[in-house]
């Protein structure tokens, strides 16, 4: 048995940075346990790398603005550059809503500018094709791309100097609670949580006996768990597409869904270049057809979020086909310089989805000492540091000191007029 003050679940990006955020507030007794602090399934580690506050939501807007700040007073550690965000629109319903939105957008200070079609290829070459279906398009210059796993390894390495404790191979098995008489009636405590060490004196598990885990949930017998009983004062749900199954072990019916998103690197040759376009220096595009793409070394990455993806623990990437499929066709109606294009790699990550495509997090209702902060929809990166900022802040003062979270609260989800509804998702 062990005792800490402060236990969070979850080692990602997001968990990470709530550590460091309170350890620097000189909170001790932190202990964060992952099943994956190397990140081999992280959403975190698996997405396109890019970072912005171009949304539609002032708290995302605001969450996103503060940490981009962040990363560019450490550019040089997170590789963040300022490369921007270019939108492509089609529909012109969609982009009159864009350009309300440009007008939030730009009273934060995204300077945000609006393009008609005539200037898109003025702007970025490599948008030569179809031309004649677009209606305008919108271009953040102060977004940009960086490494997130240097993020994540900045938090970690700098909540570990002050005394954070990162547990490895470690499955939450089980939640004690108890309920005491409160000022507003009844609540719970979270008095501990069980956990399994995975493979214990045989250097861990293997990538593959981790994927299981993290598909199934249930950790075989040949991984020779060794239980422990953690005492808590406080804890912190930051599991991000796997909070669901935390938040059944407490009793919270959970709304969020993991959801595969796949990435492709894909070859492209100078020599097949339209004039004049580089490709090593584009920022992110986003394409009318929901593609997105930018250059990554050697390469271009580009990914695409299939409709009517069924939810579910699914790391499988579908290879050529995706490519042949999905990718390949936008990128060579819009762009002659993918008219030749390969295939190099690619992988799938989860996105952990809520029914308005905005994070969660605050207190957990009915709970005296259990927090919450996941499920960002793709924005864990582009949220991290802020979020990590005014949780720590809600857990060791009672208030949110800096961005508010609490239309983040999940109990949004029983009035849809309080829905934090997102619609510059990809």
């Amino acid at each position: 048995m062990s005792g800490v003050d402060v236990l969070i679940l979850g080692g990602g990006i997001v968990g990470s940075s709530i550590a460091w955020a309170l350890a620097a507030r000189g909170v001790s007794g932190i202990r964060v346990v992952d099943l994956d602090l190397a990140g081999v399934y992280a959403s975190s580690e698996l997405n396109a790398g890019g970072a912005r506050a171009t949304w539609w939501q002032p708290v995302n807007i605001e969450s996103c603005l503060q940490t981009l700040e962040f990363f560019r007073a450490n550019n040089e550690e997170f590789g963040f550059r300022e490369t921007g965000y270019l939108w492509l629109y089609d529909d012109e319903t969609l982009f009159a809503q864009a350009l309300r939105k440009r007008e939030l957008q730009n009273r934060f200070g995204l300077e945000v500018e609006a393009l008609d079609v005539a200037e898109i290829p003025e702007r970025m070459p490599l948008i030569d094709r179809s031309l004649d279906e677009l209606v305008g398009a919108t271009f953040s210059p102060r977004d940009g791309l960086l490494n997130p796993n240097a993020v994540r390894g900045w938090y970690r390495k700098h909540a570990e100097a002050l005394g954070v404790e990162f547990w490895n191979h470690h499955f939450v098995a089980g939640v004690e609670t108890v309920r005491s008489a409160g000022s507003a009636g009844l609540v719970r405590r979270v008095d501990a949580v069980s956990v399994l060490e995975l493979s214990h004196g045989r250097g861990g598990i293997d990538e593959y006996a981790l994927r299981d885990i993290l598909t199934t949930h249930n950790v075989p017998p040949e991984s020779a768990p060794t239980a422990c009983r953690i005492e808590c004062a406080t804890v912190v749900n930051c599991l991000g597409a796997w909070s669901p199954i935390f938040s059944a072990k407490v009793g919270v019916a959970d709304v969020t869904e993991p959801v595969r998103r796949q990435i492709s690197l894909v070859d492209v040759h100078a020599e097949d270049c339209a004039p004049g376009v580089e490709l090593d220096s584009l920022g992110m595009i986003v394409d009318a057809s929901g593609l997105y793409l930018h250059a990554e070394g050697a390469h271009i990455l580009a990914g695409y979020s299939t409709p009517g993806e069924v939810s579910g623990y699914d790391f499988g990437y579908d290879g050529q086909a995706f490519f042949e499929s999905e990718l390949w066709p936008r990128l060579a109606h819009r762009a002659s310089s993918f008219e030749r294009c390969g295939h190099v790699r690619g992988w799938a990550g989860l996105y952990a989805v809520t029914p308005d495509c905005s994070g969660i997090a605050d207190r957990v209702e009915g709970f005296a000492n259990l927090f919450e902060a996941h499920s960002f929809t793709g924005r864990g990166v582009m949220q991290s540091y802020a979020v990590g900022q005014s949780m720590a802040s809600l857990i060791a003062t009672g208030r949110y000191e800096g961005v508010d979270l609490s239309p983040l609260n999940r109990s949004r989800f029983g009035d849809r007029a309080k829905w934090v509804e997102e619609e510059l998702h990809i």
